[in-house]
């Protein structure tokens, strides 16, 4: 009786302090300017049908502000009105379909309306929202069915060569299960039309059916082996650190978010989901090319996006001739995240675009961490900023002893925002716990005054003469040159030492960069055991989709 009442009041605690910096946020968002009160007492009338949670942020705003453009993808253009109709339609196709409430879909969609759609059609029916790289071959597509067992399939018709491969190697889905978008009059060969199903369904809101009791699986992205299902259910998720990013960032409901990242992952849902809860405008690139990124910008007056490094050192390696071109000064703010950014990347971009590029560590699996402000790049070099609100961290050493201030050890969190596990894989979630703090692998320190340096994934660490390498030191020193656009370092065999050091680098165009220049480089900067022994060129890393480098391919090579 006593531990429950405890519980009670804990998540009292949890609930009142949510609502306070949720309302901060509300005001610093502008949320509430030019809101129809008429709109208002309606929707107030719908929260029966539709459970309280961060799902209703939707059909708020189609209520309070109908006619606000939501959502930009190539020629389509939705209000909040067309765009809640539209997840109110899809909700009834998967009643019709029969899924209940708690059960899994599984979405493989490009960047398109469609995914939006489904992706917030899922907590209001109480769903699980599996998410599907489109990205992947029959045998990836097949591991992530087989472990999920979604109910229903929603794929893109483009990737149905793909799926019929994966659906065929095992029993995973009928014909009845599959909702097709996209496919052309007389298509698929099985399967339902997506379109034709929604059209016969009502924009009437219905009753909730589980709504906010659902989640979503994010398939991890296999760096080290077969990616694992991280389960985030949304009834336990509190949203305090969402809301200190939000508020930090300065994110409004006049913001219009370009959307570049692809949707299944993490990052970008985060982001899209922080953006329609204030009632911003979400613009939808299917791919990524640098100038037209800046066109796009220039044409649609974006004021904010999410990037990973990745596509911000190809826009700075655009020339000045091309950025000019095209006007990005509505621009409020960028953030960079899901890799590790280097300094001399980040002072690049802030020197064509301005004091504008925020960074933050999370992971699909612990969320949003810390934040480092625009100004933190040149004051706290290589630095991802301080932790956000509600996040605890500790860094640790191989027994689970606290390692003292500024020393490397592996990272772990706790916060409101940790995943239920992985999914149906109890062994990898309690390898990744101690004592209710998670980790995801990843070697760190804290300075004296809290701010958090990555050093190293824990696999990628190097140990060469008995001492502790971190790659993520010698890489920001390699980025430092400037004929060098991207750089990598991994440990190889070596027979003296255990391990020596070998670094792969993308040169710029033209440099004509030399083996000989770049140990040079590295010989002026660093300790000569932390210094490359050798140097690969390569035309372009091999990355994820999510940008991060695939160093495991760096050591086949």
């Amino acid at each position: 009786m006593l531990d429950q009442l405890r519980l009670r009041l804990k998540r009292a605690e949890e609930l009142s302090r949510d609502v306070l910096v949720a309302l901060d946020c509300m005001a610093k968002s502008l949320v509430l300017r030019d809101i129809s009160l008429s709109g208002m007492a309606t929707f107030a009338k719908h929260l029966s049908r539709l459970k309280v949670g961060p799902h209703v942020a939707i059909h708020f705003h189609a209520q309070a502000r109908p006619g606000r453009e939501a959502l930009v993808c190539g020629e389509t253009r939705l209000s909040y009105k067309e765009f809640d109709g539209e997840i109110i339609r899809l909700c009834r196709a998967l009643a019709a379909l029969g899924l209940s409430s708690g059960e899994a879909v599984g979405l493989m969609l490009p960047n398109c309306a469609e995914h939006l759609v489904a992706q917030e059609t899922m907590p209001r029916i109480g769903a699980l929202a599996v998410q599907i790289s489109y990205r992947l071959k029959g045998d990836e597509i097949a591991h992530i069915l087989d472990n999920a067992d979604p109910q229903i399939l929603i794929y893109h018709h483009s990737y149905e060569r793909e799926v019929s491969l994966a659906i065929q190697s095992g029993e995973y889905l009928e014909e009845s299960q599959l909702l097709v978008v996209g496919a052309p009059d007389g298509l698929p060969a099985y399967g339902t039309r997506y379109e034709e199903l929604l059209a016969l369904q009502s924009s009437e809101l219905p009753r909730a059916r589980g709504a906010g009791e659902g989640g979503v699986i994010i398939y991890t992205s296999g760096t080290t082996g077969k990616p694992k299902g991280a389960t985030r259910n949304w009834k336990d998720t509190r949203i305090t650190s969402v809301a200190d990013m939000m508020t930090q960032t300065g994110m409004r409901s006049d913001d219009r978010h370009l959307v570049v990242c692809p949707l299944y992952h993490s990052g970008a849902q985060a982001f899209t989901k922080m953006m329609t809860s204030v009632g911003a405008t979400i613009v939808l690139a299917d791919q990524f090319d640098a100038e037209q990124v800046l066109r796009m910008i220039e044409q649609e007056r974006i004021t904010c996006a999410f990037m990973v490094p990745t596509m911000l050192v190809r826009i700075n390696a655009l020339s000045d001739d091309i950025k000019k071109q095209y006007d990005a000064s509505s621009l409020r703010w960028v953030m960079s995240g899901a890799a590790p950014l280097a300094t001399a990347t980040a002072c690049a971009f802030q020197d064509s675009f301005g004091l504008i590029l925020h960074n933050f560590y999370g992971a699909t699996e612990t969320g949003t961490v810390t934040h480092a402000t625009p100004e933190d790049h040149r004051a706290r070099p290589g630095s991802v900023g301080l932790p956000l609100r509600g996040n605890e961290l500790r860094i640790l050493g191989e027994e689970g002893e606290e390692i003292p201030v500024g020393e490397v050890g592996e990272l772990y969190v706790r916060n409101s925002m940790l995943i239920s596990g992985y999914y149906r894989n109890p062994e990898a979630t309690q390898a990744s716990l101690r004592a209710g703090f998670f980790s995801v692998g990843d070697l760190a320190r804290i300075d004296e005054d809290g701010y958090l340096y990555l050093a190293s994934r824990k696999h990628d660490m190097v140990i060469s003469g008995g001492v502790n390498i971190y790659p993520r030191e010698i890489e920001e020193v390699l980025h430092g040159h400037a004929d060098i656009m991207e750089a990598a370092v991994i440990g190889i065999p070596d027979e003296e030492w255990g391990e020596s050091l070998r670094a792969f680098v993308v040169a710029r165009p033209k440099s004509g960069i030399l083996e000989s220049t770049v140990v040079e480089h590295c010989k002026e900067r660093l300790a000569s055991y932390k210094q490359p022994r050798s140097v690969i060129f390569l035309d372009e890393m091999p990355r994820n989709a999510t940008g991060k480098i695939l160093k495991r391919q760096l050591r086949k090579l």
